[in-house]
């Protein structure tokens, strides 16, 4: 038999599986603060979301977030000594803002790297494990076994980690700042935001007001 025939009486190969689309990746930026305004309600997280397409056109949806805060009790912003700590869950943040009437914000969702959300899965792992403490109050010597909510967020970064004091004031202002940040630094793919993901992360179901970065909030103390 000639090798043409050959060739054309074996079976057929079945054409290649079509590659499976990449994962994408998402940054939320948040911050938290009571009307008027009270330094023990301001807080600031993070949420990082990976989104990976199945074979089946569903979409799996994996979240980390970083809320750093005491373990128990209310935040003490002058408080010398470090505290307990305890990295919260998004839903356990939001529980906690709206129990203190805190007015929330969001920046986001922007799409980012895999490398920011390895970061932020890297830096769960080190808050849970004991190993950190809480204070309010900057150290300035970058010493990670003392963090305050920011620091907890841009330790997770690769151009922000090194900031020794990343917002100059706690609360909303300063977190749009934090967020034109991250911006100026290229954290993000654009500025568009895809709000697609709000309902599968339940942030339809919470008064959040959305924001630009570097956006001016006006603080009122009374």
């Amino acid at each position: 038999m000639s090798v043409w025939l050959a060739a054309l009486l074996a079976p057929a190969l079945p054409p290649p599986a079509p590659e499976a689309p990449a994962p994408r990746y998402y940054f939320i930026l948040f911050a938290g603060q009571s009307v008027p305004f009270s330094p023990r309600t301001a807080h600031t997280w993070a949420t990082f979301v990976k989104t990976t397409p199945g074979t089946d056109g569903k979409l799996a949806i994996e979240q980390v977030t970083i809320s750093w805060l005491p373990a128990e009790g209310p935040v003490q912003p002058l408080r010398v000594r470090p505290v307990a700590g305890k990295n919260y869950t998004l839903e356990e943040t939001f529980a906690k803002a709206e129990h203190t009437g805190s007015r929330m914000s969001m920046w986001g969702p922007f799409e980012t790297d895999a490398r920011r959300y390895e970061l932020a899965v890297e830096q769960v792992r080190t808050l849970d494990s004991g190993a950190v403490r809480f204070r309010s109050i900057d150290s300035f010597c970058g010493n990670r076994k003392v963090q305050h909510c920011v620091h907890a967020v841009t330790y997770a970064d690769p151009n922000l980690h090194h900031l020794i004091q990343p917002v100059l004031r706690v609360g909303e202002p300063d977190t749009s700042k934090l967020a034109a940040k991250y911006v100026k630094s290229g954290a993000f793919v654009g500025t568009q935001t895809h709000d697609g993901l709000l309902p599968a992360l339940g942030l339809d179901r919470h008064p959040v007001v959305r924001r630009e970065p570097g956006e001016r909030i006006p603080r009122r103390w009374r």
